[in-house]
């Protein structure tokens, strides 16, 4: 897995985002691809999002989540040294995981998803975390890339308020005519944003599924207040 730039460093904690173009070797993204080909076998009813919002489309967006812990090679990515040496510069000394699925936007109808933080989503307030997405495929104009809209994380983490679309199934973030910068990005690409950066995703219009994979780690433990437990995950690296 390839180490960040100071660079990468500075853009991320400037702009809100960094990109590491073609950051996984080939034995990494291999794994990535065979367990999300493994899971996407399964029937969409069990993929459908968390236990607040259900923000699965069927075969059009589907969410294969929380699978680390009955996956033992996947377990050995998103926890092994390798994402800890990528990630400290962003996030800390001590990341937690937070949170992992995988993202498909299914050939020809592959939904689009509007705009948001992923901060948007968590339902209490909380430190900022950092969201991993790769690119398990090429990614293109027309197949579904993620867009980011530049932040000064040194200026301004706030959080948007959000409202939960039903129709889209999705919480949306923002809702002006900014259309964001794309990540154009070959197979094994990873996009580092912070959960307070806005990002968006076209729709996937190609023939091909488009796959992705989204980890998310946090500084700390993220703990409901209501309950004082982790709100998802609170693994440390």
């Amino acid at each position: 897995m390839l180490n960040p730039t100071q660079q990468d460093v500075d853009q991320y904690f400037e702009r809100g985002y960094a990109i590491l173009p073609e950051a996984l070797n080939g034995d990494e993204l291999a794994v990535l691809s065979s367990v999300c080909d493994e899971l996407l076998q399964e029937p969409p009813d069990d993929d459908q999002g968390g236990k607040a919002h259900n923000i699965g489309k069927g075969q059009d967006r589907r969410f294969l989540r929380h699978r680390h812990q009955d996956k033992a090679a996947l377990s050995g990515f998103v926890l092994g040294q390798g994402m800890r040496t990528m990630i400290s510069p962003f996030i800390g000394a001590t990341p937690h995981l937070f949170n992992e699925q995988f993202v498909v936007k299914g050939p020809k109808t592959g939904a689009a998803f509007a705009w948001h933080q992923d901060s948007g989503y968590v339902g209490f307030d909380h430190a900022p975390y950092l969201s991993v997405w790769i690119a398990i495929d090429d990614t293109t104009a027309d197949n579904g890339p993620v867009f980011v809209m530049p932040r000064n994380l040194r200026e301004d983490t706030s959080i948007e308020d959000h409202q939960w679309d039903a129709e889209g199934k999705e919480m949306v973030g923002y809702q002006g005519s900014d259309p964001g910068i794309p990540a154009i990005v070959p197979a094994g690409s990873v996009v580092l944003f912070s959960s307070v950066t806005l990002h968006r995703s076209s729709p996937n219009t190609t023939d091909h599924s488009r796959r992705a994979y989204l980890a998310q780690y946090s500084e700390a433990p993220l703990l409901d207040p209501a309950t004082g437990a982790p709100k998802t995950f609170a693994v440390p690296l």
